[in-house]
């Protein structure tokens, strides 16, 4: 158990409620305690998977902790904080329009099993959005630590329509019903990108297809598998903001290695240090997606912007920090999207 600010402890030796973080797989919620600080601080305990086989999917002998780990958790924690301290209802949509997370810029973090695997978060909900009673949105922001140690920050900015209103809405934008995810065929069938080029060793991991290289871009299309225990825990209308993250750590990690590549330099492994991203429209699943990334400026840091287009619109842009081998201690990472 950890002590919070002189409040109760934490306790870290169980899993709470699947509804209150919106996942069907018990195997999938980390989070195990929650208490609040005060009027809008609150802190919430996760206990990391020491085996996952997303989360701990990294063929590099030297890999660490893996961001999207963190980031579920501070989803998890946020979703948690939504319905048990700020009164948002279980049955509300939950919409993200801007996502991010920043490690630290320290030594990397062990996987959990080699390192403290009781994470803490520390999360702060600012700027909300009333209507009377209801809360229509907020932003929260998280600081993650580990024995003690702050490993990260992350920040979402997050609508909280009723499902009837979301379901409508959806239903107008697209003027048709949109498909639920286990309606869809599995994958898209193109040729996966290379799992070690995109930091995955399991092809199901792969979220990228039919890589080419086309005016100093790197471009593919997005094959999220929607039988993937994590993406698609539960049907889907849409694309989630998590797959939509994965999706550009991956064209950023390509579109770095084909420029070392071009001039001749080391390829890795090179590993990413941070994320931004921000949400203009939902990712349909019964139309293509085409995913680009663009490396705007090198050194041991190089910075890529990733782009998510469908029927002729941006729908996600993405700033992703990519670190060199010999940088890869761990960096500020950040990201956006819709649950």
């Amino acid at each position: 158990m950890t002590e919070v600010n002189g409040e109760r402890q934490l306790r870290f030796d169980g899993p709470l409620e699947r509804s209150l973080v919106h996942r069907h797989a018990a195997d999938e919620v980390f989070v195990t305690d929650h208490v609040a600080l005060g009027d809008s601080r609150f802190a919430v305990a996760a206990r990391l998977p020491a085996a996952h086989r997303y989360f701990n999917d990294d063929p590099s002998p030297s890999a660490s902790i893996d961001p999207m780990l963190l980031l579920e958790c501070s989803r998890q924690a946020g979703t948690l904080v939504a319905h048990r301290h700020l009164g948002v209802p279980t049955d509300t949509a939950f919409l993200i329009a801007e996502w991010s997370i920043a490690l630290d810029d320290e030594s990397p973090v062990p996987w959990p099993g080699h390192a403290p695997d009781e994470l803490t978060m520390v999360i702060e909900a600012q700027d909300l959005k009333q209507r009377g009673e209801a809360l229509l949105g907020a932003t929260l922001v998280s600081e993650l630590y580990l024995a003690g140690r702050r490993v990260a920050t992350s920040t979402v900015i997050t609508g909280y329509p009723s499902r009837s209103g979301y379901e409508s809405f959806r239903t107008r934008r697209r003027s048709s019903v949109a498909p639920l995810s286990d309606a869809m065929p599995p994958r898209l069938g193109g040729t996966p990108a290379e799992g070690r080029e995109v930091g995955r060793g399991l092809e199901e991991n792969v979220v990228l297809s039919t890589v080419r290289r086309a005016g100093g871009r790197t471009v593919a299309d997005l094959d999220v598998p929607v039988a993937h225990p994590v993406f698609y825990d539960h049907p889907l209308d849409h694309v989630p903001a998590t797959a939509l993250l994965e999706a550009a750590r991956q064209a950023a990690l390509l579109a770095v290695a084909s420029e070392t590549e071009e001039a001749g330099q080391g390829t890795g492994p090179w590993r990413v240090g941070a994320l931004r991203a921000r949400f203009g429209r939902f990712v349909e699943l019964d139309s293509p997606t085409g995913v680009s990334a663009r490396v705007e400026h090198g050194g041991s840091s190089r910075s890529v912007a990733v782009l998510f287009e469908q029927d002729g619109a941006t729908a996600c842009d993405c700033e992703v920090t990519v670190l060199a081998p010999s940088a890869a201690s761990v960096s500020p990472a950040a990201s956006s999207g819709g649950r």
